[in-house]
């Protein structure tokens, strides 16, 4: 690597805001001719511990290989592809305008059960169940143990994602760091030239969670993270041992990862925001590493307002901000639109800088090897896999139908999406256990008798939507699990890139109701729901 001027004096791994006296670090990549055409996105593969791995790269049209730049990671959610991601959370749209490389790594798939993709990251937790907190789900899910954990011997059977190594062995702790990701930054260090104090990682829901623990296995690298509906398993919070700025975005009716409490609708416990910035008995918080005093304040942003989003700094960090963002609506990307969930990231990330980083995850004080990735190729084929269709599982009824017509006896109209639906409501096989216990299954991924009718109501012959049961109501930021607030809705496969789940998907919803993203774990499923004059919105894309 190649340093240019004298790094300014800064405490050891400090973030800083960027300014104009900013001096770049220069990656061993620069004067070398970029192998990623610019102003397109291109796939690429390499291998890590001989499993072959896959990214996609947009280097910006102005790329130079004599002028650093900064770079972005932008990590997929649960059965989301790099090119679905791509598309829906914005990044490559705003690399050109504000002069980026936007990096989107693929989780792994290695699940032989239906209904995939599996695409996932093993991060937080989420293969180590039972954990400090004890077991991470309420309910037993066979079918998410994937290969590469052998088996899976947690009882409940929790463990949900990928064993295979991303970050560290187990996917937690700060121990044996290494894997496809660190191996991927070093591999595009020497690939590309990067500006190695400007490194940033973002992503959402499981994507949004590897965010979060790559902050903490490699806070030396990354000057700062904005995880969109991310969070830690129970038991498994940590913090960086120095300073990174984060920002925390978070939909006010997501109940698939909340924000402020710990069990979600379909039944897994997740560490709410508040124990991630000020700590827990696991975790020491966010706010000591980064500094933080004083009483929280309005931080601003140019996306204030948009979709009721509002942005809260807690206190004054001298090591780099700590924000929470929110905004009116559910799991999904920030507003449910690309232009504004790539927007308000790299806003926030592109401020900051890490004077400190040398490149490789090195410092001054601290060396360390780079280890790129093996058998690297670039310009492949795209080797995405799109959502499966599952066989159809309804018969015509009176279930599922648009509220504006009226529901069921047995159904309540529940939000869902920007929508509403009439969703049959479930009741509580043991209201007073802890938690309750539904007269469902709660979550999954696919088709199965889980409690829920089976017939809808506008019915097309061939649609291939589901029932799915999970915990969710009306009011936004309570609990439903906890509360006993169980419904049902219908599930349909997400096979749109980006904001929209395709016509394809909407046709497997019935009547006029459409398939949007926003309530469930698999990024590659949404939910079908209603538009009418009592919804959340009248003409929607999402």
């Amino acid at each position: 690597m190649q340093l240019g001027l004298a790094l300014p004096t800064v405490c050891l791994g400090s973030a800083v805001l960027l300014g104009p006296d900013h001096v770049p670090v220069r990656s061993s990549g620069c004067g070398k001719a970029s192998p990623y055409p610019p102003g397109q996105s291109t796939v690429a593969t390499g291998t890590y511990a001989g499993v072959e791995r896959i990214w996609r790269v947009y280097v910006p049209k102005s790329y130079d290989s004599n002028t650093p730049l900064p770079v972005i990671f932008d990590h997929p959610g649960w059965g989301d592809s790099a090119k679905s991601e791509t598309a829906g959370a914005g990044l490559e749209l705003y690399a050109d305008e504000r002069g980026y490389i936007a990096v989107t790594p693929q989780g792994m798939d290695d699940n032989t059960s239906p209904w995939g993709p599996w695409y996932s990251w093993n991060t937080v937790g989420s293969t180590q169940s039972p954990g400090p907190a004890g077991p991470t789900c309420t309910q037993n899910f066979p079918e998410y143990c994937y290969t590469s954990c052998q088996k899976c011997t947690d009882s409940p059977q929790c463990d949900w994602t990928t064993c295979d190594e991303d970050i560290t062995p187990t996917g937690t702790g700060t121990a044996d760091v290494g894997g496809f990701l660190p191996g991927l930054w070093d591999t595009l260090e020497q690939q590309l030239c990067v500006d190695a104090t400007r490194e940033y990682a973002t992503g959402c829901s499981n994507g949004g969670m590897m965010a979060y623990q790559s902050a903490v296995d490699m806070p030396e690298r990354l000057a700062a993270i904005a995880p969109v509906c991310g969070s830690f398993h129970a038991g498994f919070a940590m913090a960086p041992k120095i300073g990174v700025p984060l920002m925390d975005i978070h939909g006010t009716s997501d109940t698939t990862v909340p924000a402020n409490v710990s069990l979600s609708g379909d039944g897994y416990y997740y560490t709410p925001t508040e124990e991630i910035f000020f700590g827990n008995k696991y975790s020491p918080g966010w706010a000591q590493a980064n500094q933080c005093s004083g009483g929280g304040r309005v931080y601003p942003t140019s996306y204030d307002g948009q979709k009721q989003l509002w942005c809260l700094a807690e206190g004054d960090c001298a090591k780099g901000d700590l924000v929470r963002c929110s905004w009116k609506g559910g799991h999904n990307w920030y507003g449910n639109k690309a232009e504004l969930n790539g927007g308000l990231t790299s806003e926030f990330l592109l401020k900051w800088t890490k004077p400190t980083h040398l490149g490789n995850g090195s410092t001054s004080e601290r060396a360390r090897v780079a280890r790129p990735l093996g058998s690297v190729r670039v310009g492949v084929a795209a080797l995405e896999r799109r959502a499966d269709f599952p066989y159809a599982t309804l018969t015509a009824g009176g279930h599922y139908g648009d509220p504006d017509t009226g529901c069921q006896p047995d159904e309540d109209s529940i939000d869902a999406g920007t929508g509403r639906v009439c969703a049959p409501r479930i009741n509580a096989s043991d209201a007073n256990a802890k938690p309750p216990t539904p007269a469902c299954l709660v979550g999954g991924v696919g088709p199965s008798k889980n409690g829920c009718p089976t017939s809808a109501a506008n019915l097309s012959i061939g649609t291939k939507s589901w029932p799915i049961c999970i915990a969710k109501g009306n009011v936004t930021d309570t609990d439903p699990y906890n509360d006993a607030d169980f419904h049902c809705l219908l599930v349909c496969p997400c096979l749109g890139e980006g904001d929209d789940c395709g016509e394809e998907a909407h046709a497997q919803c019935p009547g006029a109701s459409r398939c949007e993203r926003g309530e469930l774990r698999n990024r590659a499923q949404g939910v079908c729901t209603y538009h009418g004059t009592g919804s959340q919105a009248r003409v929607v894309v999402v």
